[in-house]
């Protein structure tokens, strides 16, 4: 089955999706809408140029001839959509999504889904409901390293983790605001999250700190740019997540990255490209090539197009936990409480 896709929000990230989408046959990308005059032509020309980049010399690379709308409500209206990515800024999440599932379209989201957890829990209502295929964007469940530190871990209960998201200021000006970025914990550590839980499972309450030390002379930034999140989870294992936006021009070079788990006699180190498992006197370290969002945009259409939410690994549903978790955590950082998740 062919997969008629639309795309909602031309930015960076939805560069990077279509350019994995036209290397998969069985998806059609048709439409494409953004709200700021230009953006969806401008994103068209970036994906074929960078098609033509790199195509080999013998190749005829595949182009993007999708039509461009300027209201997302007449794309759905008229593009005959099997599946929709949104990839706008998560404040302007909630009512595309909902206009999608009346339609019956598959939805792709860019992490975090919203900043709002009652929209969040509409929306998964509404797809639980159609019994639709969702998939939201927290490509690290589906690298190769993430597998095999499950292989690794072989079922032991897993004592604690510790996880780091350590980096710079992206470029987009919403990321500082937490009225439309949610903060680092939110927006960016979110994979750190999502990562942690499908290791630990559920967690009950968070306490937090923060700070904003860095880059408070910058319009517009009230976010931390410093924090530090405690979590405990329902099985009794503890996790402990840092994340600064102060770094940047290769200064976090050294630092620990990722996902770190402690189990009896083991630690295991994994994010999207690198794994290493200590055991004993025994270190073995490995790379991975391949590429996570390829294979979780991959499987989406896949999915789609044999109608089977369940071939998904990273569900609408899942994110809205991910969601509460991070929310609590910005609350904690707030007002410096203890602050029990919200129930997803």
């Amino acid at each position: 089955m062919t997969v008629r896709v639309g795309i909602i929000g031309a930015g960076g990230v939805a560069v990077t999706h279509l350019v994995n989408l036209l290397r998969i046959p069985e998806a059609d990308v048709v439409a494409i809408s953004d709200v700021a005059p230009g953006a969806a032509e401008a994103c068209i020309r970036r994906v074929n140029a960078q098609q033509d980049l790199n195509a080999r010399p013998a190749d005829e690379p595949r182009r993007l001839r999708a039509r461009v709308y300027a209201d997302y409500r007449s794309m759905l209206a008229e593009a005959g959509l099997h599946a929709l990515y949104v990839c706008t800024p998560p404040a302007a999440r909630g009512a595309v999504e909902l206009a999608a599932v009346a339609e019956g379209v598959a939805l792709c989201v860019e992490k975090p889904v919203t900043l709002d957890l009652g929209v969040a829990r509409e929306v998964a209502a509404a797809i639980r409901q159609q019994n639709l295929v969702s998939s939201v964007c927290y490509q690290v469940r589906y690298a190769r390293a993430v597998d095999d530190a499950r292989r690794a871990l072989d079922g032991r209960p897993i004592a604690m983790a510790l996880g780091y998201m350590l980096g710079g200021v992206p470029a987009a000006p919403w990321w500082r605001a937490r009225s439309t970025g949610g903060g680092q914990l939110v927006e960016q550590a979110t994979h750190t999250v999502d990562l942690m839980t499908s290791f630990l499972g559920d967690v009950e309450r968070v306490y937090a700190a923060g700070a904003l030390r860095v880059h408070r002379d910058v319009p517009g930034f009230d976010i931390h740019d410093t924090g530090v999140v405690t979590l405990h989870f329902a099985s009794g294992a503890i996790g402990s997540i840092a994340t600064t936006a102060v770094l940047g021009s290769g200064s976090t070079a050294g630092f620990p990255t990722g996902l770190h788990l402690f189990a009896a006699d083991l630690r295991v180190e994994v994010w999207g490209a690198s794994l290493k498992v200590v055991t004993g006197d025994r270190t073995d370290e490995r790379r991975y090539g391949e590429s996570p969002m390829q294979a979780l945009d991959a499987d989406f259409i896949d999915a789609v197009g044999r109608r089977d939410p369940a071939r998904v690994r990273t569900p609408y549903a899942d994110a809205v936990r991910t969601l509460a978790i991070t929310l609590a955590g910005e609350e904690s950082a707030r007002t410096g409480r203890v602050v029990e998740v919200a129930r997803a």
